[in-house]
């Protein structure tokens, strides 16, 4: 603790000393902190501990050089080129890379099912280790990168995000919340051309009628993609509970989604819940 802080108790201390590290980061970093409930409880210990791992983050960061994933690796030689790997050894193989890059903290996730053993070999050797990176010495810090942003898995992707981002949206109990997938101007069944407010009231007017939905198969049949258009289809079954009976509804549902190539993502603009009156 600083000389000038002598004369204050120690918790009174912490507070201006965190104070000053806060000013530090805004002058210097352009940081902006926000005063909430949540933060306020926080206590004054806590918050030196988390403004100094930001003030070391940045110190570390302005000194950062770039290097290649091999070259933060240590330039490991002992890797051989995925041709000659026989498909006995891959997965072995594959393990071994994996947890040698763990040990050096640096971390894969792939999320797609569909990426094999020998592919994801073949990125981290080809591509992965040719990507440059900030490389930051800092204990506990780990790098992770993701298979599906290098290459992404589109119907995967799509099928996942019509299931868990849109139909468990809507088909379940509880308000609809996010919106963040869909475009500014939707359909859904035979309302056209809503804005996203408007489609968000129809929705919870929807879910209003019910005292309980429960989705009980939310089931992924197909999906196509033609240029920037791509159709996911399935089947739904769901339980809607009121006060008076319970309603077992099944059908067929279509997603469609349109490509905004200058965000690189894929917005959902019409849903079809067939059997379902909303």
């Amino acid at each position: 603790m600083r000389d000038e802080y002598q004369n204050m108790d120690e918790r009174e201390a912490l507070k201006v000393e965190n104070d000053v590290i806060k000013m530090k980061l805004m002058l210097e970093h352009g940081a902006e902190f926000r005063c909430s409930e949540e933060s306020a409880a926080i206590s004054a210990e806590t918050e030196h501990e988390f403004l100094n791992y930001i003030m070391d983050f940045e110190q570390q960061e302005a000194l950062a050089k770039e290097e290649t994933v091999f070259e933060v690796l240590g330039s490991p030689q002992h890797f051989p080129s995925e041709e000659i790997v026989s498909d006995d050894e891959m997965t072995e193989m594959l393990q071994d890379l994996l947890l040698f890059m763990k040990e050096k903290r640096i971390e894969l996730t792939v999320f797609s099912p569909n990426v094999q053993a020998r592919e994801i070999y073949r990125f981290i050797t080809k591509e992965l280790f040719l990507h440059r990176m900030l490389h930051m010495n800092m204990p506990g810090m780990i790098t992770c990168f993701i298979y599906d942003e290098f290459h992404p898995d589109h119907p995967y992707e799509n099928s996942r995000t019509a299931v868990n981002e849109c139909l468990k949206e809507i088909l379940q109990d509880g308000e609809l919340q996010w919106t963040f997938q869909y475009e500014q101007e939707l359909s859904i069944n035979q309302h056209a051309s809503l804005s996203i407010d408007g489609f968000r009231r129809k929705i919870n007017a929807f879910k209003k009628r019910y005292d309980h939905i429960e989705p009980l198969r939310l089931e992924t049949l197909d999906c196509e993609i033609e240029g920037e258009q791509c159709l996911v289809s399935g089947r739904y079954e769901v339980c809607f509970t009121t006060k008076d009976e319970h309603l077992l509804k099944t059908g067929q549902w279509k997603i469609r989604f349109r490509y905004w190539e200058e965000l690189d993502i894929w917005m959902i603009y019409d849903i079809q819940l067939d059997g379902l009156s909303i």
